[in-house]
């Protein structure tokens, strides 16, 4: 039988978890699934078929330095009503990105989590 992969989930690194939690449900519209006590050092969250988890690092010196190496990027269909929804949820783009078409056939935006993670919302376009 052959192995069939199914999803992928990144952790992403927190100095914060409940504020990462609280921008990734207020700002980006996911909904919490789990986390491990209150306040939370893992949670885990979903909005459609993305799934992600949130790690809660101790040392903050160390997930500021996780935080802006980070980087994910999460495929949506309809970016453009997604950014919309973004926009008026108080969600603001990285200083250097707007809406745009690539080379490699995606329309994306770019943002920054709260821990420095850099986050690209794209929709898959023909080329």
């Amino acid at each position: 039988m052959e192995s069939t992969f199914r999803v992928a989930i990144p952790v992403l690194p927190a100095r914060d978890t409940t504020e990462s939690l609280k921008w990734w449900t207020e700002v980006c519209g996911f909904e919490e699934r789990f986390r491990d006590a209150t306040p939370p050092s893992y949670a885990g969250i979903r909005r459609g078929h993305a799934i992600l988890h949130i790690a809660g690092i101790t040392d903050k010196a160390l997930a500021k330095t996780v935080g802006d190496q980070t980087m994910v990027r999460i495929a949506v269909k309809g970016i453009e009503a997604y950014l919309a929804e973004f926009q008026s949820r108080g969600g603001t783009l990285h200083p250097n990105s707007s809406l745009h078409r690539t080379p490699w056939g995606t329309i994306e935006f770019t943002v920054i989590d709260p821990n420095g993670v850099c986050v690209t919302f794209l929709e898959y376009q023909a080329l």
